[in-house]
């Protein structure tokens, strides 16, 4: 799989302040009162056309200062502290926070000097580093935090912190290979069953349907936008992609995936901290070739895909799967009785999407807890339908309905429903 990564700028060169920092004032006792400031917001590439029309004046708070593809920055209307709890929120965003200044140069090495000899005394908890796109994903295998120079760039910076007794965390984005195993919690639980010690249903309560949200935390964020122009940001992380560099979590995957789909369904069940339960029936729309099945089935679940098209032999072949080979139309709406979780990558708009799982969930006898939709985008203009997809899907009865473009999803954004509190069936 390709990186990301621009590589190393080797040419020597004094290092320029484009923006005049104004962290010191700020931060100094006799200037107390939040000033207005730069807030960024980074996206996938082509999102940004929906975000300008979304976020900046007259409609939004905000007021275009620079934009590149996948990254933008807004002068904010509103007096915003350093570590702001009002940051930029829209499904498209994927990372957000309070704009420091720019650092221009061409040598990272005493791109890190100053950047440190800026900020090391500030009372930031971890850094993150991280890369805007290069690319959209999936495009000449291309997947968002895969950079070299992230990485590089994040071990300057650690082994300089490291030298002066400096022990705060320095993370930068990137995908861990290794071969997946079910997690050790279910497979503790399924072990309990084998040996008789706990009964399925003590079993079911020892595995949490989501994680707690980790606590919030002060980030420092160093943006690489080109190799010779990095932003400087600061956040108070609130939502669980905030603790993400870039907002792409590090997830593992085996060297081999059947198709993409593998990386968007890891991501949606790390964003919304989701755990399966042990042996838990999973059907999945539009399954073809095995993508997400490959992952469902990796953690121990027992997967049903329904797709007319053939599963890679992989999947088919599984002792786990079952292969229902119609249209989920055509299949009887009581043959879903089993299931409590629901899996849709299908191609076809976001109506018809809702469409056939709103038949689904709401017959009599089904009984899903959680629902993953990934919702395509015919064009982009089309997400801003995305407040009308998550109001038809509350009206089904759940509990929290929420939406985000993960990093892997292309034009497309993943729709998470769970804890189905009520029961609403026509006559």
């Amino acid at each position: 799989m390709g990186r990301g990564g621009f590589g190393f700028c080797n040419v020597l060169g004094m290092v320029d302040r484009s923006i005049s920092s104004t962290l010191d004032q700020a931060m100094s006792p006799t200037n107390a009162k939040p000033i207005q400031r730069f807030l960024y917001a980074a996206c996938q590439h082509g999102a940004e056309s929906v975000l300008k029309q979304a976020l900046c004046e007259p409609v939004g708070p905000f007021r275009l200062a620079y934009s590149a593809k996948g990254f933008l920055t807004f002068k904010s209307n509103m007096a915003t502290p350093i570590w702001s709890r009002a940051l930029i929120e829209h499904p498209l965003v994927r990372s957000r926070g309070t704009v420091l200044e720019r650092v221009e140069g061409t040598e990272s090495g005493p791109m890190v000097e100053q950047i440190l000899a800026s900020y090391v005394s500030m009372d930031w908890e971890v850094l993150h580093v991280w890369q805007r796109d290069t690319a959209q994903p999936g495009w000449n295998g291309f997947e968002p935090g895969e950079s070299l120079l992230a990485q590089s760039v994040a071990e300057l910076i650690r082994n300089a912190l490291r030298q002066s007794n400096d022990a705060r965390e320095v993370r930068a984005s990137g995908v861990s290979r290794e071969t997946p195993q079910i997690p050790a919690s279910i497979a503790t639980a399924e072990a309990c069953v084998a040996t008789h010690v706990m009964s399925p249903t003590e079993v079911l309560s020892t595995v949490p349907l989501e994680r707690q949200a980790p606590q919030g935390a002060k980030i420092l964020e160093v943006i690489i936008d080109e190799p010779n122009r990095w932003w400087i940001a600061a956040k108070y992380a609130q939502k669980s992609y905030d603790f993400c560099p870039g907002g792409v979590p590090d997830l593992f995957f085996p060297e081999e995936v059947i198709s993409r789909a593998y990386y968007k369904i890891a991501e949606a069940f790390e964003w919304g901290g989701i755990q399966l339960r042990p042996s838990e029936k999973v059907v999945e729309i539009g399954a073809s070739p095995g993508g997400a099945c490959q992952w469902l089935l990796d953690r121990g679940t027992k997967v049903t895909g329904i797709d007319p098209a053939e599963m890679d032999e992989r999947i088919a072949n599984h002792p786990n799967f079952t292969h229902w080979r119609n249209r989920s139309r055509e299949v009887k709406r009581k043959a879903f009785q089993g299931f409590r979780v629901l899996v849709c990558d299908a191609n076809v708009t976001p109506n018809y999407t809702l469409d056939t799982v709103e038949a689904i969930v709401m017959y009599p006898t089904s009984q899903f807890r959680l629902l993953v939709l990934t919702m395509k985008l015919p064009d982009w203009k089309h997400a801003q339908k995305i407040p009308e997809h998550l109001e038809r899907v509350k009206s089904w009865g759940f509990e929290s309905v929420e939406a985000r473009q993960l990093g892997h999803n292309r034009r497309e954004y993943c729709l998470l429903a769970r804890r189905r509190v009520s029961q609403r069936h026509s006559t």
